[in-house]
């Protein structure tokens, strides 16, 4: 007999949203994000729309491209970062629209 599931994500699905929610639970990187919704900015960019030092930025840029949340090309000697799926800022702003 063929049981569905209880569940509505499986074991695999749960260690990807995990992951994925602890990379986005710090605010700088959210700040970062939100940086880059409309265009794929440097390094350098990022740190004067922020006012984060360099070295954060790039600690937190190497966090969310790890996760897959970012992705960047390299152009010269510049990376240029942008956000890897837009669907992650809709499901931050529909995490912000749910009452308490």
């Amino acid at each position: 007999m063929n049981k569905k599931s209880k569940f509505l994500f499986s074991s695999e699905e749960m260690v990807i949203l995990t992951s994925k929610f602890k990379i986005m639970s710090e605010e700088s990187r959210i700040t970062i994000l939100q940086t880059l919704h409309n265009a794929e900015k440097s390094v350098s960019e990022i740190v004067e729309e922020t006012g984060f030092l360099q070295a954060n930025v790039s600690k937190q840029l190497k966090l969310l491209s790890s996760g897959g949340i970012v992705t960047f090309r390299t152009v010269g000697k510049q990376h240029l970062y942008k956000i890897a799926d837009d669907q992650i800022l809709k499901i931050c702003k529909a995490i912000c629209s749910t009452k308490e």
